[in-house]
């Protein structure tokens, strides 16, 4: 049985195959890396981590879950639908650009990781502005 990843445990997954080397574990969340070697996704070795080939497979099959909430209406405003073409994009995106790449941000250049990043925490902030 394939347990779902959550959002966080998938942002670090997709952050570590993104990664030409291993990355110490000194920078990163203690509590996602544990249910990330439980589930065999990564492997630590001398305080560094590395993503397995199951990791890889987690990642790719990740089904998008539908909630059902207390407020099934909620799927229907416009702040989610917005967040919902923000990560259809941001999938594109990710796939579409390579590994440590840059792009121009108006007048100047980030790298790509840290622009998809910031797509994907906005959608978060729009899915959730509706809940408060």
């Amino acid at each position: 049985m394939a347990q779902t990843l959550n959002e966080k445990q998938a942002d670090l997954l997709r952050f570590l195959t993104r990664q030409t080397d291993p990355v110490p574990t000194d920078d990163l969340d203690g509590r996602i890396i544990r249910a990330l070697k439980l589930r065999d996704c990564i492997v630590e070795r001398n305080g560094h981590v590395t993503v397995t080939e199951q990791g890889r497979a987690a990642l790719e099959d990740k089904p998008q879950r539908r909630r059902r909430g207390r407020r099934p209406n909620v799927e229907k405003t416009a702040g989610h639908a917005r967040a919902q073409a923000i990560r259809r994009a941001i999938a594109s995106l990710e796939r579409a650009l390579p590994s440590e790449a840059e792009v121009a941000v108006g007048n100047i250049f980030a790298y790509a990781d840290d622009v998809v990043d910031g797509f994907r925490k906005y959608a978060r902030k729009l899915e959730t502005r509706g809940k408060d």
